[in-house]
C-alpha cells in the first residue's frame, strides 16, 4: 500500500526490521467502517511483554504508565486527538522530513489508520512526555496498542494486534526462479450503482525442482508488490470505440491492495461511471455490459500483466 505515494509494506506481508512497516487498523461498526472520535496514541510493546502477569495493561483495561514506560518500545501520537482533526491527513506523512512528520497517526480511508514503524531513518516518538527511540529492530513477535475513543462521551478504550518483523526475507538461491502467475477474477457480475470490491486472486509455480521448500513456501505469503489495476469498457456498435479506459494503471496504484495470500483488492465506485468524460460525450456507450480487468504487479525482478478478466456490469 501506499501512504502519501510513500510505498509501505503491511504487517501480513512480512516485513522486515529494516523496512517501513505499516501497521494498519479497520474500525467498523454496524458492518460499516467507521471513523473513532479520538486516537490518543499507538504504542508498541514485544508480545511477551503483555504476557500475564507482566500485563503492559492496568486495572482499567488501559495502558499501565508505570510498567509501560520500562517495556514501550515506540509511541505514534498527534498534536491532536480527535480524528477530524488534520494533524491526522495521509498528507502528513513525509519521512524525509524528520520524525514529527514519521511518528504520527495517519487516516488512509474510512475507518482506516495506519502507523508507520520505519527501520529505515532514525524514528522516535514521545510517551508520558519523553521522548522515546524506536527499539523494535530486532526479529520477533510484537503488538501494536491502540488507546481510541469510539465516540463522544465514551471512555478510552485498548485494542491490541498482533504482528512480526522478519529477517528470513534474504535468501540465496543457485539458479534463476522459474516464477509462473495465475491471476483469477473472482467477481463475475457487478451491479451498476453499487460499490465493489474487486478481488484478484494470485496464484504462485515455482518449476525450479532444485529449489528448496522452504523458499517456496515463502511465496505462500504476500510477495507481489505494486500493485495496479486497469478497467476497459467494451463496445460492440462499430460507431463507438471498441475499447474505453475507465481507470488506468496509473490512476489506480494508489489504491490498489494486496492481501497476506496475494489476492489483489480495489474497491470500484461505479456510480463514477456517471462522470467519465466518454459518458459526457457520448463516446463510452452504455454502462452495462461487458468490462476487461487486467492487474499489473512486480514480482522479483519481473513486471507482471495479468491476462484480461470479464467482467459483467448489468
Amino acid at each position: 500500500m501506499q501512504i502519501n505515494n510513500i510505498s509501505v509494506v503491511e504487517r501480513h506481508n512480512r516485513p522486515g526490521v529494516l523496512q517501513k512497516v505499516a501497521l494498519r487498523s479497520f474500525f467498523i461498526n454496524d458492518g460499516q467502517y467507521q471513523d473513532p472520535y479520538e486516537i490518543s496514541s499507538v504504542s508498541i510493546f514485544k508480545l511477551t511483554s503483555n504476557t500475564s502477569p507482566s500485563t503492559i495493561l492496568n486495572s482499567d483495561n488501559l495502558i499501565s504508565n508505570t510498567l509501560a514506560s520500562s517495556v514501550i518500545l515506540m509511541n505514534f501520537a498527534n498534536s491532536a486527538t480527535l480524528t477530524t482533526n488534520s494533524a491526522f491527513n495521509a498528507s502528513n506523512y513525509n519521512p524525509p522530513a524528520g520524525n514529527l512528520n514519521a511518528s504520527g497517526i495517519y487516516k488512509v480511508a474510512a475507518g482506516q489508520y495506519a502507523v508507520v514503524l520505519d527501520g529505515t531513518i532514525n524514528l522516535s516518538g514521545v510517551y508520558d512526555g519523553s521522548v522515546i527511540a524506536n527499539q523494535a529492530s530486532t526479529v520477533t513477535n510484537y503488538i501494536d496498542v491502540w488507546t481510541v475513543k469510539m465516540v463522544a462521551g465514551s471512555e478510552y478504550a485498548v485494542y491490541i494486534n498482533e504482528f512480526k518483523l522478519y529477517d528470513d526475507t534474504f535468501y540465496t538461491i543457485t539458479e534463476p526462479l522459474l516464477l509462473e502467475t495465475t491471476n483469477k477474477l473472482r467477481n463475475k457480475y457487478v451491479k451498476l450503482g453499487s460499490k465493489v470490491d474487486l478481488t484478484i486472486s494470485t496464484e504462485f509455480m515455482l518449476g525450479n525442482k532444485t529449489i528448496d521448500s522452504a523458499v517456496k513456501n515463502i511465496f505462500r505469503d504476500s510477495v507481489l508488490v505494486n500493485p495496479s489495476i486497469q478497467i476497459v469498457k467494451l463496445n460492440d456498435d462499430y460507431t463507438l470505440p471498441a475499447r474505453v479506459t475507465v481507470s488506468s494503471f496509473a490512476n489506480t496504484s494508489a489504491t490498489t491492495e494486496v492481501t497476506s495470500d496475494n489476492t489483489i483488492l480495489f474497491n470500484w465506485d461505479t456510480n463514477s461511471l456517471y462522470t467519465l468524460p466518454a459518458v459526457l460525450n457520448g463516446t463510452f456507450g452504455p454502462l452495462t455490459g461487458a468490462y476487461q480487468i487486467q492487474v499489473k504487479y512486480n514480482v522479483l525482478n519481473q513486471t507482471i500483466l495479468s491476462d484480461y478478466l470479464n467482467l459483467i456490469v448489468n
